[in-house]
């Protein structure tokens, strides 16, 4: 007869062999699951602060883009709750449409004599750089027809009589372009100041006191059109 408690021994050992596994299985399933709630919970929460440190205002220090700041060396920052820095940057703003603004004037007189005095012009307010080329147009075509001395141009566009080594007709004979717009810009400011700031007024450019004794009104009132079409044209 068969001995049946090998074959019972076998079973069991076989029985307790399954369950085991299947315990290992529960259990990796359970740490497996903790994990991942763990994790969900981490990267929600992550998310959560980002979007909290989304809303708060970022502060860059100078020194943190420019660590020169720290000794006087670094880039300039305009703070405009300071109203002195603000005035500054504004200044700027105001030079470059100064600048642009005088750039009509190279293109009116490209071309011309006169276009060698552009960067003496730009050096001139608005105001009186309009009247300089204005008038030149009216006097001398842009230089076009301007007094001479031994044979050099006098660089006097604008009929001006002064005391700068005259010509035999009188005229001033200024040393160079820069010297013609010292003078005569000086020249015309003069009269700004003294409210002669229309072409109307400015007919005195021409006539002195007595529009009748050179030349009459209507060669006055010719001059005083001229004058302010080109004036109208730059100082707008």
């Amino acid at each position: 007869m068969v001995d049946p408690l090998p074959s019972l021994k076998k079973l069991r050992d076989i029985y307790e062999g399954i369950d085991t596994v299947k315990k290992n299985h529960i259990k990796l399933s359970f740490t497996i699951l903790t994990l991942s709630i763990g994790l969900f919970f981490y990267f929600a929460s992550d998310n959560q602060a980002l979007a909290h440190r989304k809303d708060e205002p970022l502060h860059i220090t100078p020194e943190a883009i420019d660590p020169l700041h720290r000794i006087g060396k670094g880039i300039k920052i305009f703070d405009c709750t300071v109203s002195s820095s603000c005035l500054k940057t504004e200044t700027l703003v105001q030079a470059e449409v100064v600048t642009a603004d005088n750039s009509i004037i190279a293109e009116t007189v490209a071309g011309s004599p006169m276009a060698e005095m552009v960067p003496a012009l730009e050096q001139r307010s608005k105001e009186v750089s309009s009247y300089l080329v204005a008038i030149a147009k009216k006097e001398s075509d842009w230089g076009v027809h301007s007094p001479k001395k031994a044979g050099r141009d006098c660089y006097n566009y604008w009929g001006y009589r002064g005391k700068e080594n005259t010509t035999d007709s009188g005229y001033s004979c200024f040393d160079s372009p820069n010297h013609a717009i010292e003078v005569v810009g000086d020249r015309i400011e003069k009269l700004l100041d003294q409210n002669i700031n229309t072409p109307a007024k400015m007919v005195v450019w021409k006539c002195g006191s007595n529009c009748e004794a050179t030349g009459g009104q209507a060669a006055a009132n010719k001059w005083i059109s001229d004058v302010k079409l080109y004036h109208d044209r730059l100082s707008s």
